[in-house]
């Protein structure tokens, strides 16, 4: 069976992506043992599928344009930095959303509610938009100076991002990290 393994996500701007490369850049000092992300690759994920088939393609993308229409567009603001499960044992290093935090985490939902009609339960955890920037791969003591530089950083701008569509990806691990290439749209009401 062909399958390809896919996800919901709002793209961000050219300019939030170049502000935090320059935050990578500064994070990246701390020499910890971290895959950083492409500015390519920056997203906000509202939904992970998982494997589906070219035929599911076709339903998802019903769905995720049903949810989306029941939102009217809206613009956030990426900014602070933290980590997943908390600063103090960063495995996942983000940046949060300071404005459009509601909006967002409504158009999830709505995105969400129809995924599950088509066989794609909610997640019981609670819905957080982030933008993930780095991955810890292993801890050593440099994890401590990156903890002092997310510190540092906490009041980090990135800037600001209209949400006008969803997007659907499909992603392909590749021997340089993953390659996401886009297969639908769901505009915003």
């Amino acid at each position: 069976m062909n399958v390809t393994r896919c996800f919901i996500a709002m793209a961000v701007t050219d300019e939030v992506k170049r502000r935090a490369q320059n935050l990578i850049d500064k994070l990246a000092a701390s020499n910890a043992d971290v895959k950083w992300v492409e500015p390519d690759n920056m997203h906000i994920t509202l939904s992970f599928l998982g494997d589906i088939t070219p035929e599911e393609t076709i339903d998802v993308s019903r769905a995720a344009m049903r949810g989306a229409e029941s939102v009217s567009s809206f613009d956030f603001m990426i900014g602070g930095v933290g980590a997943f499960p908390d600063i103090t044992r960063p495995r996942t290093i983000w940046l949060g959303m300071t404005q459009g935090h509601d909006a967002f985490c409504q158009m999830q939902h709505a995105i969400a509610e129809e995924l599950a009609t088509i066989g794609y339960p909610e997640t019981a955890r609670k819905y957080h938009p982030h933008l993930s920037i780095g991955r810890i791969k292993r801890l050593s003591s440099q994890v401590e100076r990156l903890t002092e530089l997310l510190e540092e950083h906490a009041e980090f701008e990135a800037g600001v991002s209209p949400a006008m569509e969803a997007n659907i990806y499909a992603s392909q691990l590749e021997r340089r990290g993953p390659k996401y290439t886009l297969i639908g749209r769901a505009e915003l009401g």
